[in-house]
């Protein structure tokens, strides 16, 4: 655990020994754990840091802003003596990822975004809300239903049918008020866009969006690639939001390639 210079504790985890870091960044409701078949393959090469943002699962709850998050960020790796790195988010730590590049741009040696958005419309809305009273219930069949079908493609889902139970499952340690705050952070785009922050960002940038994304559909990381100098895009065929779940063999090799040329 790391204490943050406000009081709040983040559960962190270091992979690996090598001098070049990769930092992975978790999508709102996911636990770093997700992140192991791309890190187990990555180990032997990077050092990999993972952190569960505060108000996610095993960190403690606190002020919930993307500011804040990048924040903490940046203290775990001060704390670790760490002054460069690259970054891959996905989703909601996507944006906290191009947050972090446009700021400290001298820290980022490349950067990876998969699924984002940098704004909000009506649409990520009244998703972002039927989420957070799927969160507020406090009830994992609710929550769940709240969300799934948002973020997994209907393929994924057929293929899966047991997927749901499975997810249940897993919902006994997750934090319900903490997925509440980061909800409430998240809303704060729909009058804080990222767009006027992404011309800033310099490191070299590869856009992933899903074909089948009915969360941030491919059109907000089109923008995106368009926004960031030099940036490249990359769209993975017959997939959904969770890119990181469905198709972890193809992001691998994405952030692989990426990696190997930054």
């Amino acid at each position: 655990m790391f204490k943050t210079s406000d009081g709040i504790m983040i559960d962190y985890e270091i992979q690996g020994e090598s001098m070049e870091v990769v930092v992975f960044l978790n999508g709102i409701f996911m636990h770093y754990n997700n992140w192991f078949y791309i890190t187990e393959q990555l180990r032997e090469r990077y050092r990999i840091i993972l952190h569960n943002f505060r108000c996610q699962w095993s960190s403690q709850n606190g002020p919930c802003t993307f500011h804040r998050h990048v924040e903490d960020l940046r203290e775990i790796l001060d704390h670790l003596k760490i002054d460069r790195v690259h970054l891959v988010g996905t989703s909601y730590g996507a944006e906290v990822g191009m947050l972090f590049a446009a700021k400290y741009p001298q820290m980022v040696g490349s950067l990876t975004i998969i699924t984002a958005t940098a704004r909000i419309t009506p649409s990520i809305k009244y998703k972002a809300l039927r989420w957070k009273d799927g969160a507020m219930s406090k009830d994992p069949q609710i929550f769940v239903r709240s969300w799934i079908d948002d973020v997994y493609s209907e393929q994924f889902l057929d293929r899966f049918p047991d997927f749901f139970q499975t997810i249940i499952q897993r919902m006994q340690q997750f934090n319900y008020e903490g997925a509440v705050k980061l909800l409430d952070s998240f809303l704060e785009l729909e009058h804080l866009s990222l767009l006027d922050e992404l011309p800033k960002i310099d490191a070299p940038t590869l856009v992933i969006s899903a074909q089948f994304d009915r969360t941030k559909p491919a059109n907000f990381s089109q923008e995106i690639s368009q926004r960031i100098p030099n940036a490249k895009y990359v769209c993975i065929p017959d997939c959904g939001h969770a890119a990181v779940i469905e198709r972890p063999k193809e992001v691998f090799f994405l952030v692989k390639a990426h990696l190997a040329c930054s």
